[in-house]
């Protein structure tokens, strides 16, 4: 016998958050980016030049997170941090050509959902389902 519960609307959103969250991870695994760092990469390639604290503002993580995160992404050759010509205190940070490479394809993938998700008309709950239908009828295995 199974029990019937109601689906609430913050538990469709946070269904919809981890099976986007695995889509990207699925998408991007060939190239080796995990999704805090897509997400950091996405943020650059639409900020060039933005400095450390705006970008852990945007990923909401401490200042060591980031700094850990940037040393992984530069030992991959993805972006590079430079002093900012203004102020020398301050970092710059900037894509790579192999960080350009990984951007699009990370582009490609957030713009690809958005599309998904602009599809439906998120008024009511089962306007949510619809959503995640459509995300799982396209993206799982």
């Amino acid at each position: 016998m199974s029990l019937q519960h109601p689906v609430t609307t913050a538990e469709l959103i946070y269904q919809v958050g981890q099976l986007e969250g695995q889509i990207i991870q699925r998408r991007l695994a060939d190239i080796g980016i995990r999704m805090d760092h897509a997400r950091l990469l996405h943020y650059v390639s639409d900020v060039a030049g933005t400095n450390q604290a705006n970008l852990a503002e945007y990923l909401n993580v401490q200042p060591a997170t980031l700094t850990n995160m940037i040393k992984k992404l530069e030992k991959q050759n993805l972006i590079i941090r430079r002093v900012n010509p203004i102020n020398s205190h301050m970092k710059q940070i900037f894509l790579l050509p192999e960080g350009e490479k990984a951007a699009h394809k990370i582009n490609e993938v957030f713009n690809q959902l958005n599309r998904i998700v602009a599809s439906v008309q998120l008024t009511d709950v089962a306007q949510f389902q619809q959503l995640l239908a459509r995300l799982e009828a396209k993206y799982k295995d």
